[in-house]
């Protein structure tokens, strides 16, 4: 039964509209985004200038050298609660990587740091050095695992 010569192009034109409706929502749930990011944090130690440190150089010749220092240890001693036991100097370096499916995401990140600890024995003076240098090695990675 047949209602009228326009009846069957608003059937085709509904269903159209549905496909294209659909179309675009389904899409939208693939929209995805990839995101690499890098962080540095602290000055970058210089390893030439490291291997410059001499025992018995003193606290203010360190700074000369390789400026101030990131963190001080102190001393635990009774006596003397103040004393400049250590200077440590740290750079880090954190590698991000993402990747984002409509409302779902994934990230992984690597954070490798460079580190020199510089004690000093009673006088004041470089007793010993130890330093680590990682953070060249610092990688993007898969989100999805190692």
């Amino acid at each position: 039964m047949r209602t009228g010569p326009g009846s069957g192009g608003k059937r085709t034109m509904g269903r159209r509209a549905f496909a294209i409706v659909l179309l675009i929502a389904s899409s939208a749930g693939l929209e995805g985004c990839a995101v690499l990011g890098r962080q540095q944090r602290e000055n970058p130690i210089d390893a030439a200038r490291i291997a410059e440190l001499r025992k018995g150089m003193t606290r203010a010749e360190v700074v000369e050298l390789l400026g101030p220092p990131h963190e001080y240890i102190y001393s635990n001693r009774e006596h003397d609660p103040l004393r400049e036991h250590a200077y440590i100097y740290e750079h880090t370096v954190t590698k991000y990587t993402g990747i984002t499916f409509g409302v779902i995401s994934f990230g992984n990140s690597d954070e490798k740091k460079d580190r020199t600890v510089v004690f000093f024995d009673d006088d004041g003076r470089v007793d010993a050095i130890g330093s680590t240098f990682q953070s060249a090695e610092a990688s993007y990675g898969f989100p999805f695992g190692s």
